[in-house]
């Protein structure tokens, strides 16, 4: 690719459903590695904090944008997204059961969504906007055949409030999609519906997998990944595990891709502010 197409795609604007099919296709990898993995009334309660938090972030965003401030350097929140991106990185490897710590795994992945992250945003948001109907029917899936296996008993509450703050802490990172206001075209708008979403996937993965699996399975690392390996479909159990394995994958392709996106655009915006100060100034 010349370096002027992938100046082009660079600077692509983003649309509204893009931007929010990339922060809500992100959110599945917190979703479903830890959210799910906690009792309900705590995911409900976080995810609602996550979202309320996220939608008041939203207008002030929204409002900057419309008001021509932009994002500013924001090389405070650089540190913050690359880790994020690095542990992105490393919960995806845990996808497949093979690759679960694997280093070279994580490190693979964290290289193909800098190659994402640097043909633009835009391209971000199309491929995002395609994973959004992959992940979304299969994990769609194993929670709506798993529904006739719900069990009352296993699903009084369990746990402390801190998990509820934990719940809260893992559904930000996707808003940092936010960041990326400057790049949507002058007629989109920031989507909230992505952050409500999320917060109502969370509820509904947590208390499908605290109510089919054992108190003590529900709490297991894996646990999503062990409930779909019983999902019945007519009385047969059909092996949603790699398939779920691969939407997991895909999420937290999504995640790390969003991360250094956003990492990229703050420090492009740094570089190029930088440069217009060091300019000379023409004498009158």
């Amino acid at each position: 690719m010349g370096a002027i197409g992938l100046k082009t795609l660079r600077n692509e604007r983003l649309s509204s459903r893009q931007l929010g099919a990339l922060a809500l296709t992100a959110a599945g990898l917190p979703v479903f590695r830890l959210c799910c993995r906690v009792s309900w009334p705590w995911v409900l309660l976080g995810g609602l904090g996550a979202a309320l938090t996220l939608s008041l972030l939203t207008r002030l965003a929204e409002g900057r944008r419309r008001a021509g401030a932009g994002i500013g350097s924001g090389l405070l929140l650089l540190p913050l997204l690359v880790l994020g991106a690095l542990g992105a990185a490393w919960e995806s490897s845990f996808a497949f059961p093979e690759t679960a710590g694997n280093l070279l795994t994580a490190a693979y992945l964290l290289g193909l969504s800098l190659t994402a992250a640097r043909i633009g945003p835009a391209a971000a948001g199309r491929c995002a906007g395609i994973l959004l109907w992959i992940t979304g029917a299969l994990y769609g899936a194993v929670l709506l055949f798993s529904l006739p296996q719900l069990r009352g008993e296993w699903l009084r509450p369990a746990g402390a409030v801190p998990e509820a703050l934990a719940v809260w802490g893992a559904l930000l990172p996707p808003g940092a999609a936010l960041l990326l206001a400057g790049r949507l075209g002058e007629d989109q708008r920031l989507p909230h519906w992505p952050w409500w979403t999320a917060a109502g996937l969370a509820a509904a993965a947590s208390v499908v997998t605290g109510g089919i699996l054992s108190p003590a399975l529900a709490r297991e690392p894996e646990a999503f990944r062990t409930l779909a390996r019983g999902v019945s479909v007519l009385g047969v159990i059909r092996r949603f595990e790699a398939l779920v394995n691969g939407a997991q994958l895909m999420s937290g392709f999504c995640l790390c891709t969003l991360l250094s996106a956003v990492a990229l655009e703050l420090w492009t915006r740094w570089r190029e502010g930088k440069s217009v100060q060091k300019r000379p100034r023409k004498k009158v």
